[in-house]
């Protein structure tokens, strides 16, 4: 018989994964703290929880039609676990072994580790097993850490790939200033660029049906988000 963990005991797991992370992965996003946040398991990171980040994106529209979601870039796996326990079936990509056993021990925690399967490669190598509902691409083109630089053409041709014929894309870009006076780093300048590439390729590649921008974060940075169906020309 499997014997669940207590969600303290989850909790102090996934400490003690995000401080291995840290202190193992060039360029992790947990030296300073844990970068995601879950409510339903009682997890506080740097980042709205994933329970905000659906309310706030709209996100519940999309999941009422899906029963297969693909997650890039999935961190931590929460959003893969609470898209499994949504739909039906979720996948998480994430070339991270520490990501990857968090997302896991997150799923067994809630029952859905038959539901949730994570696959610890770039989005590059991702061989597809099935087709998707949704894509979700969170913050996961262009990474700050520097480990995903795609063709944005290839990248979004092998999401429209991956779709059904009425499979939608999530996009959401990682945080970007337009004044480059505002920067605190150079990522964030050159995600300004990203976003622009990310755009014009979701444009060609997939049918762009939503466009917007939110403020994120810190003064004069903002986020860009799109939701787009599958092309079938």
């Amino acid at each position: 018989m499997v014997v669940r963990k207590s969600q303290q005991e989850l909790i102090d797991a996934i400490n003690e994964l995000v401080k291995e992370d840290a202190l193992l992965t060039p360029n992790s996003y947990n030296t300073q703290q844990a970068y995601q946040s879950y409510e339903r398991i009682g997890y506080e990171g740097m980042r709205w929880s994933v329970e905000k980040r659906i309310a706030e994106y709209g996100l519940e529209r999309l999941y009422a039609k899906a029963k297969q979601v693909l997650d890039i870039g999935s961190n931590f796996g929460f959003f893969t676990v609470e898209s499994a326990l949504r739909s039906g079936l979720a996948h998480g990509i994430e070339p991270n072994p520490f990501l990857i056993e968090i997302g896991i021990k997150t799923a067994d925690h809630l029952g859905v580790s038959e539901q949730a399967e994570f696959f610890n490669c770039t989005f590059e190598q991702f061989i597809n097993i099935t087709q998707y509902d949704l894509v979700l691409s969170l913050a996961a083109f262009h990474t700050g850490d520097g480990r995903e630089r795609s063709n944005a053409d290839d990248y979004f041709s092998k999401v429209n790939h991956l779709l059904n014929d009425e499979g939608r894309l999530f996009f959401e870009s990682c945080s970007y200033v337009k004044d480059a006076a505002l920067a605190q780093n150079d990522s964030a300048i050159q995600n300004q660029y990203a976003k622009e590439r990310a755009k014009e390729a979701i444009g060609r590649q997939l049918v762009l049906e939503e466009e917007w921008e939110t403020v994120s974060g810190s003064p004069g940075y903002f986020r860009f988000f799109a939701i787009a169906r599958k092309r079938q020309d």
